[in-house]
């Protein structure tokens, strides 16, 4: 910048300076052209953003989902169901424990879950690994140690036809979603909230208050959750229930915390929390009894039963 201030007055001390020229005829004057006026801008566009389609009404929403979920037959469920105080007449203590979770195949009426927490530790399954069983072709299998039949080994055992029930998982979609269904649940109180992918499919999610997640709540007594609890001890609930484009329900989440009376009459804080995700719905899921197993002892002699 300061080369360029120095050339400039250099020019205007030699222009300054220079003799007088002789004097050159002024010319015609050159007519001013008219101004050409600028173009005006053409107005923006503002961009219009795609509307969004609104979800369907969870009242109805969400009953069709469960009827329409409660037909498969072949999926992968997962449900986890935690508590902590006084849950379903049992005094957990402070910290949150499972009480049940459940990871399970269904393929037709073939079936393979792991069962782990409270329950399964109750039934004498060890506590990492939890209770394995499956049923292939309409014959059932649980993997030891099980103290309860008999099972000293860690080795898959097939078991009686009496004893089938054990393979039996705790929850399934056509039984679960049908109680649920057949217990008149009232959706119409809970509102869509965000939309997700889950499993590849895009999914509407729909959000239950406290009173909307009470209503619910009372319902699952008729699947046999532990849910007989005084509406006035919840403090606070919450639910989610998620819908996807496919027709089916994916997922639905409930949890509350309040307090409950104990059999000594003291009142103990209490939280509960249920999660059930579904996945692989109408997949290419094949089940396949173990490879080796044993017949469980006769009870008395320890020899396998003939």
């Amino acid at each position: 910048m300061v080369r360029l201030v120095v050339l400039v007055l250099i020019a205007v001390f030699i222009v300054g300076c220079a003799a007088p020229s002789a004097p050159t005829p002024t010319p015609p004057p050159t007519a001013t052209p008219s101004p050409v006026p600028s173009p005006t801008p053409s107005p923006t566009t503002t961009p219009v953003p795609t509307p969004t389609a609104a979800a369907a009404p969870a009242g109805s929403a969400i009953p069709a989902a469960i009827r329409q979920t409660a037909t498969i037959d072949t999926y992968r469920m997962q449900l986890v169901l935690r508590g902590s105080g006084l849950v379903g007449g049992f005094n957990l203590g402070n910290a949150t424990t499972e009480l049940l979770g459940l990871d399970a195949q269904f393929a037709g009426a073939d079936v393979s879950f792991t069962l782990r927490g409270f329950l399964a530790a109750f039934l004498g399954a060890d506590v990492t690994r939890g209770l394995q069983a499956m049923t292939v072709g309409g014959v059932s299998y649980a993997r030891g140690p099980l103290t309860f039949l008999g099972a000293p080994d860690d080795v898959w055992y097939r078991l009686a036809p009496e004893q089938s029930a054990i393979a039996t998982p705790p929850a399934q979609v056509d039984t679960t979603l049908s109680a649920v269904g057949n217990a008149g649940a009232d959706f119409s109180r809970f509102t869509a909230g965000a939309t997700a992918e889950r499993n590849g499919v895009r999914c509407q999610e729909y959000r239950g208050d406290r009173d909307a997640t009470t209503a619910l709540f009372a319902s699952l007594n008729a699947v046999g959750l532990p849910t007989q609890l005084p509406e006035s001890a919840i403090t606070d609930a919450a639910a989610q229930v998620w819908v996807c484009d496919d027709g089916y329900l994916h997922q639905l989440t409930i949890t509350f915390t309040g307090t409950a009376t104990d059999p000594q009459g003291q009142a103990q804080p209490f939280s509960f929390a249920l999660d059930v995700q579904l996945s692989e719905i109408n997949g290419s899921i094949r089940l396949m009894p173990p490879a080796d197993f044993r017949d469980l002892p006769a009870p008395g002699n320890g020899t396998p039963r003939p």
